[in-house]
């Protein structure tokens, strides 16, 4: 359980680091692409982001993992699938 605790602090300052702290309040319930925090550049470099971080390959072109980068609870369930 801990190492959740882990992805879901290094996931969030992903988001700070782009966002600032106030994104905190709001991260786990809007939808990161339609509210425009998300855009084409930002989901690949999440991607990529992720594939550093955690060790793991996350196809962008496969519609169900784009899909997941919609929802932050998404993305960190995408992760621990991963791992």
């Amino acid at each position: 359980m801990k190492k959740s605790t882990n992805y879901k602090k290094i996931l969030e300052n992903f988001f700070i680091k782009k966002e600032g702290q106030s994104i905190k309040k709001s991260l786990k319930k809007i939808n990161l692409i339609k509210s425009g925090i998300l855009d084409s550049m930002d989901i690949l470099n999440l991607a990529l982001f992720i594939s550093k971080k955690f060790n793991i390959k996350v196809d962008i072109s496969n519609e169900k993992n784009l899909k997941a980068f919609e929802k932050f609870d998404h993305i960190l369930k995408l992760i621990k699938k991963k791992k």
